[in-house]
């Protein structure tokens, strides 16, 4: 049963005929009902939900070590989980990570990479990467450090890997050896702040490991 507390012009609680009354914040509010409430299972409906579960999946695995440190402080309007999740939704596919080279692994206002080469070699255990120096074009500080995000296809696993290595360097040996020979890589490179007020763009690079 529906009560108004202050005649028809007053505060309300419940359904009268077809609208409804509640309160939101301490603020009257009302709102008409809806012709029906239905949970329709078309192919477009369906196939986003899978690319949102998809995307959702991934998103929870970078949280801490991503989404957390390099989105949530520079997110407006909405979370950096949200945010990561609104633009890297269209990436996935039936569930599956379907165009690596769109998804964004950071985005700042930071003077990017340039020149960018990663390898990847078995038997050394590490990511190798180069640059071309940049800093003092723009907002780019000789100081300025490493970050990589890589995603192995063979493996279906996600690393977020931090350095001290520097812009200025125009090189860095990252550790890793869990891949193998053939593994294909996604890359994603980006340079931070050291106090992380800033990130750039990250860059994608797709690398084959060898022996």
């Amino acid at each position: 049963m529906s009560t108004i507390q202050q005649g028809i012009l007053g505060a309300g609680k419940g359904k009268v005929g077809g609208v409804i009354m509640s309160s939101w914040k301490g603020i009257s509010t009302i709102r008409s009902m809806p012709a029906s409430v239905a949970n329709p299972q078309t192919v477009a409906q369906t196939a986003q939900r899978t690319k949102f579960a998809a995307v959702v999946a991934v998103a929870r695995l970078l949280l801490s070590e991503l989404i957390a440190i390099y989105w949530d402080p520079f997110a407006k309007k909405m979370s950096g989980y949200n945010d990561f999740v609104k633009r890297n939704i269209a990436c996935f596919t039936g569930g599956v990570f379907a165009a690596p080279a769109d998804f964004i692994a950071s985005r700042g206002v930071l003077v990017g990479v340039v020149g960018l080469g990663i390898t990847a070699e078995e038997h050394l255990g590490t990511l190798a990467v180069n640059w071309t120096p940049n800093g003092g074009v723009g907002d780019a500080d000789d100081n300025d450090q490493v970050r990589l995000v890589v995603y192995n296809q063979d493996k279906a696993s996600w690393h977020v890997f931090t350095s001290t290595d520097t812009r200025d360097g125009g090189d860095s040996s990252i550790a890793d050896d869990s891949y193998e020979e053939g593994d294909t890589l996604h890359c994603y490179f980006f340079f931070v702040r050291p106090d992380l007020s800033k990130v750039s763009d990250a860059v994608y690079k797709e690398v084959i490991a060898i022996a």
